[in-house]
């Protein structure tokens, strides 16, 4: 008896070691053996207790074809797919144009969005509750409404010519935080403008500050700025 007692509490101590060393492993020393071949794990989009990420499709370097494989916000162990990530425009391998990426409030709330060439969009929080997406707010169409507003009946009014024209988000502003968790809001720092490679001709742009509201599922605050419009003359 006292044998058998003595093996379980070596056998246990043993599974603690493992779990220990697993979970301060390196993301490099990491392994998802139940993970599809076909996908990877993002590192930089592991919740801080290590057990939900977002999937990337594997890149064929050689033959660079892009599958349509959609990302996903999965648990790593034991396996599970919790949400498939619309795919947008662009690809969705780990730092392609249109990968989703994330950033976690905790180990319950997480905001996803897609990186785009100038700036990141579709920006989507979700709360997981027993291992299941318990709510999805889709903060992105509440954040083009004030931007759109301000394109059509602001700049278009001026400049009707443009209006096969569309404005792009850009996140390159050091100034700008674009998307970051404060207790139970989201603080979104967003800018947009219509020709972000400073092509010539007429130039607008806009941003928002706003607190959104994770409780209530809505703005808390907005405080949205119109830019100067002016027209940018060829380079010389």
């Amino acid at each position: 008896m006292k044998v058998l007692i003595s093996s379980l509490i070596i056998a246990a101590a043993v599974a603690t070691l493992i779990r220990a060393q697993e979970e301060s492993a390196s993301p490099a020393e990491r392994t998802y053996p139940e993970v599809p071949k076909e996908y990877e794990v993002g590192e930089d989009t592991i919740s801080p207790d290590g057990r939900f990420a977002i999937l990337y499709p594997v890149r064929d370097e050689d033959s660079n074809v892009y599958l349509g494989l959609p990302n996903l916000l999965v648990r790593l162990r034991p396996y599970a797919e919790l949400k498939e990530i619309e795919t947008g425009d662009g690809v969705t391998w780990k730092g392609g144009r249109g990968a989703a990426d994330a950033k976690w409030n905790g180990n319950d709330w997480v905001a996803v969005w897609h990186q785009r060439k100038w700036g990141n969009e579709d920006l989507v929080v979700c709360q997981i509750a027993n291992d299941k997406i318990k709510r999805e707010e889709k903060i992105w169409p509440e954040v083009v409404k004030y931007f759109d507003r301000d394109w059509k009946t602001r700049f278009l009014k001026k400049y009707p010519k443009e209006a096969d024209d569309q404005y792009t988000f850009r996140s390159d502003d050091p100034d700008l935080k674009n998307f970051e968790f404060k207790g139970d809001t989201l603080l979104l720092d967003i800018l947009a403008v219509n020709r972000p490679n400073l092509a010539p001709g007429p130039h607008w742009s806009a941003e928002l500050h706003a607190v959104w509201d994770l409780d209530k599922a809505r703005f808390d605050k907005v405080d949205f700025k119109p830019g100067e419009i002016s027209i940018r003359k060829p380079e010389e």
